[in-house]
Order: C-alpha cells, then structure tokens, then sequence
C-alpha cells in the first residue's frame, strides 16, 4: 500500500514500479521551493521543482521519467504517440517539442482520452480508438455559431457552462440545440475541436 505521508522523491529508485498504477503517479499541482544556505556574500539559493502526487512529491525531471517509464511498462508507447501528435495538431501557442511531448505526458497519465467531458474525446477515439466510441453517451448538436451539426458526449452537455458548450465544429463556447443521435455525422464534424477539457 502507498505511504501518503509527503515525502520528497528524488529519484526511480524511490519508486516502486511492479505496483504503480497511473492514477498514483497523476500529476495533482506543481510544487516549488526556494531555499538558502550560508549567510552574505557565502549565500547560495535553491530551488526545488516537484510535482504533488499520491506518492509524495516527485522531482519534476523525476516525474516525466516515472511517467515514460510507466507508459513502457503498460505498453502504451504508441498511444502516447497518438497524443504527441493530437497536441502537435491543436499547439496554437507554437510550443517546442519537448514541451509537446510533456503535455502529452501529462495527460496520459491523466487518462485524458477516456475521460468524455474532454472536449477531445469524440474527435481522438474517433481517429485512434474508434472501438471507444460504441459505448459512448454520443449526442448530435447544432450550436449558435456554426449552425452545423457536430457531436458531443452526454458528459459534455451534463457540464455545460451557462448553457454552453464548446462548438464541435469551431471550438467556440456557444449556446447549443440538441438535435438527434451522433449517427451520419461525417467524421471530418467529428474532429474539429480545439483539445480543451471542459471543467
């Protein structure tokens, strides 16, 4: 059973792989510290750079290592595939590769893609996991901005924002009709989205 008295893990070594599960390593808030040693022109400062998780703190450098490693062992490398090239798609704000891929990261050891409030989550499955899909709660709209059908999931519609949700077409939070059931809409609909998770 994990120990979740905080504790500051440092290394791989500190954790204990066979029986690590993704939600143990989920990635709840960045930590950060300052520290100082000696005293005038003999002062040093520090920092520390940590991620709060079920197990404790993690180095920062130490997670994204724990999480690669995790993705190996669960045999998921190429979904993580996937998601670098989701995140590559939807990078508006131009980020590097190597930030790229920390976000895809991160949201693979969230389980973005079986989570249906992502806004996402039609569009991805639909590309990549499209078997996903079967058992979702999918739903056809027509929101105020596009007046074009696309589709949702029921979970996104449950959590609508002032009665809107983001346009499956555009992206824009936009008021929203229900029309019918998700069949017969063209998958080039399904995928417009603009990879946000609906809060």
């Amino acid at each position: 059973m994990w120990n979740v008295n905080s504790q500051r893990i440092k290394s791989l070594d500190a954790i204990d792989f066979p029986t690590l599960g993704f939600q143990n390593l989920r990635w709840q808030y960045g930590v950060f510290q300052s520290n100082s040693t000696g005293s005038g022109r003999e002062k040093k400062y520090r920092s520390w750079n940590g991620v709060k998780t079920e197990l404790g703190e993690i180095e920062e450098k130490v997670w994204y290592q724990a999480a690669e490693r995790l993705i190996r062992q669960k045999g998921e490398q190429e979904l993580l595939g996937y998601l670098i090239q989701w995140c590559s798609e939807c990078n508006i704000f131009k980020e590097t590769a190597d930030q790229i891929r920390k976000e895809a990261l991160q949201l693979h050891v969230d389980r973005i893609f079986d989570n249906p409030r992502w806004i996402d989550f039609v569009p991805f499955n639909r590309r990549y996991r499209p078997e996903v899909l079967k058992t979702a709660r999918l739903v056809t709209v027509v929101s105020e901005c596009c007046q074009e059908p696309g589709v949702v999931t029921q979970e996104q519609i449950d959590a609508a924002h002032e009665e809107t949700i983001s346009c499956p077409c555009c992206g824009r939070w936009s008021h929203f009709e229900v029309t019918d059931s998700a069949l017969g809409v063209s998958e080039h609909q399904v995928e417009q989205t603009n990879g946000m998770e609906m809060i």
